[in-house]
């Protein structure tokens, strides 16, 4: 049983009114991006890497500026400004529409960190894997259900610029939420050894960061379906299975007690690689496939959000956790940076080509982990 339930579950449902809202501007990027703007495949893939490359940068400053600063100020101060996603409904060309997300995509890996060392703040070490668990399956649940109205909304020809725009109303109870929240208020303290165990801190960092080359924008899988189908709600569907998989495993891998490193390797990278694997030669059969292959990532990827940073709470020290979990976001940001840059030449090429090379960079993520793994049980 959790200690700090409540403090628990603000920092939850502050997620989940986020995912309410900018997620269903996620779902809507590459449709008005390359469908309706017309803007190619190869900048498609350039505009994400923008986004999470500059992401990276970001990540990492806000988890400094929450351990300096407070965690609950900077927390607050990136979730405001997420608010910027929705001025996409704005647009009137794709570069109009790439600077509102860019921007509030920026902000939303700003707040991120701290946003993850408040819930390491508030939970003991044998409790962080059911709390991140929770956080990240309410997190996604938000997004599952951002979907659904998204879809929802399409299909009755509700206008996607106008569901933009709404999509501000949740964003800014989110806001709202995470200011009731009763920890990050505390400034770090300047201490000599943060990280407890340094070469696992960093093959963990090395091992997302390569999975993040395999954990390309969604948007890629929503093209595919997208264009196999001819249907965009099809498309988004797609995203809404797998935010669902990654929903209900996220709370049950926080619930079950599991290895972290073995699950983090199998159910996470392996799987993942798995997934990608799938979108690479049976994206042809169509929704048979692509479904199915949606809802394995969700499983991977609910590993990963569930037990990397349960890993890396438990190695480092209390005034280090936002610079720590900056770390880790930087890692996976960098990876999907370069990745989504890649992805967009092979794609462009074929398919096949941009999953496989996803499928292969999960796997040396898998090697990684796996490594620690081996090495534990040897000593």
């Amino acid at each position: 049983m959790l200690k700090n339930r409540n403090e628990v579950l603000k920092i939850s449902f502050s997620a989940f009114f986020a995912d309410l809202g900018y997620q269903a501007v996620v779902a809507s990027f590459p449709i008005i991006f390359v469908l309706i703007f017309k803007a190619p495949i190869p900048l498609y893939g350039l505009a994400e890497a923008l986004n999470y490359g500059i992401g990276t940068v970001m990540a990492y400053l806000g988890g400094i500026a929450g351990d300096k600063y407070g965690r609950k100020r900077i927390a607050i101060l990136g979730n405001i400004l997420i608010l910027f996603v929705s001025l996409m409904g704005l647009a009137g060309n794709y570069i109009q529409a790439l600077i509102f997300f860019m921007i509030g995509w920026w902000f939303r890996n700003f707040r991120s960190p701290p946003r993850r060392a408040m819930m390491a703040e508030v939970t003991s070490p044998d409790e962080r894997s059911e709390a991140f668990g929770i956080l990240h399956s309410l997190d996604i649940a938000g997004a599952l259900l951002a979907i659904i109205y998204l879809t929802v909304l399409l299909c009755l020809h509700v206008s996607i610029f106008f569901i933009l725009l709404f999509t501000s109303i949740p964003l800014l109870m989110s806001t709202i939420v995470l200011s009731l929240v009763n920890a990050g208020k505390k400034e770090g303290k300047k201490t000599e050894s943060k990280i407890v165990q340094k070469r696992v801190f960093w093959t963990v960092i090395l091992s997302t960061m390569f999975f993040g080359f395999s954990q390309y924008s969604f948007g890629f899988p929503i093209l595919t379906t997208t264009e196999i189908t001819g249907k965009d709600y099809l498309g988004v569907l797609a995203y809404g299975v797998f935010l669902g998989a990654s929903s209900l495993f996220g709370y049950l891998f926080g619930r079950m007690k599991l290895k972290e490193f073995e699950s983090l390797a199998f159910l996470g990278y392996l799987i993942g690689a798995i997934g990608s694997l799938g979108f690479a030669y049976l994206s042809g059969i169509g929704l048979f496939s692509l479904y199915p292959l949606s809802f394995l990532m969700g499983i991977s990827v609910a590993s990963t959000e569930t037990f990397e940073p349960t890993i890396i709470s438990k190695i480092t020290k209390e005034e280090a956790y936002g610079t720590s979990m900056g770390y880790l976001s930087a890692g996976r940001s960098v990876g999907i940076f370069l990745g989504n840059v890649i992805m967009g030449l092979l794609y462009q090429i074929s398919y096949t080509y941009a999953y496989l090379f996803a499928a292969v960079t999960s796997l040396i993520s898998f090697a990684l982990i796996l490594s620690l793994i081996m090495r534990s049980n040897a000593s």
